[in-house]
C-alpha cells in the first residue's frame, strides 16, 4: 500500500499518475497537516479514481482537543463522509501523551463504513501500548507512525 499526502488537485492528479494507492488529503502541512476545505475535498475526490483519506484536525497547537475541538471533529467527519471520501486520518492524545480514548471514542461514534487512520500523534507516545489500545478499535484501520518518539531519521 502506497499512499501519499497531497494539498490540492494538482497533487491528487500526480500522485494518482505516479501509482499511489491512496491519498491522503490535508491543508498546511507546514503546520503538520489540519482539515482541507470541504470545497477541496469534494474537488479532489471527484477528480481521481483512488481512495481519498481526509485529515481531521483541527488546530495544530498539539494533538489535544477541548470538547469545542469534538464538537467540529465530529461535524468535519460527518460532513467528510457526505462528499465521498473514503476515510478520515486523526490523532489524540491526553495530557499524559497516551491515546485520549474518551476522546477518540467520541469521533469514532460518528464514522461508519469508511477507513479511519490514526496518524502519527502515536509517535509522542509509547508506540507499543498504543498499538494495544487502537488495536481494541474495531473502526480504526490503520496507523501510521514513522517509528516513534526515539525513531532515527
Amino acid at each position: 500500500m502506497l499512499e501519499i499526502i497531497g494539498m490540492g488537485v494538482e497533487d491528487a492528479k500526480a500522485i494518482e499518475y505516479c501509482g499511489a494507492n491512496r491519498i491522503e488529503l490535508v491543508s498546511a502541512l507546514t503546520e503538520g497537516g489540519l482539515t482541507p476545505s470541504f470545497s477541496m475535498i469534494e474537488k479532489v475526490v471527484n477528480s481521481v479514481d483512488i481512495p481519498v483519506n481526509v485529515m481531521i484536525r483541527n488546530h495544530a497547537k498539539s494533538f489535544r482537543y477541548s470538547e469545542y475541538d469534538l464538537e467540529v471533529m465530529q461535524k468535519d467527519i460527518e460532513i467528510v463522509k457526505s462528499l465521498g471520501a473514503n476515510g478520515v486520518v486523526l490523532g489524540l492524545l491526553d495530557d499524559n501523551k497516551k491515546i485520549d480514548k474518551a476522546g477518540l471514542e467520541k469521533l469514532l461514534d460518528v464514522v461508519s463504513d469508511i477507513d479511519v487512520t490514526f496518524h502519527k500523534a502515536i509517535d509522542e507516545t509509547n508506540v507499543l501500548e498504543s498499538v494495544n489500545v487502537l488495536n481494541r478499535y474495531d473502526k480504526i484501520t490503520n496507523i501510521l507512525t514513522a517509528g516513534g518518539i526515539n525513531n532515527i531519521s
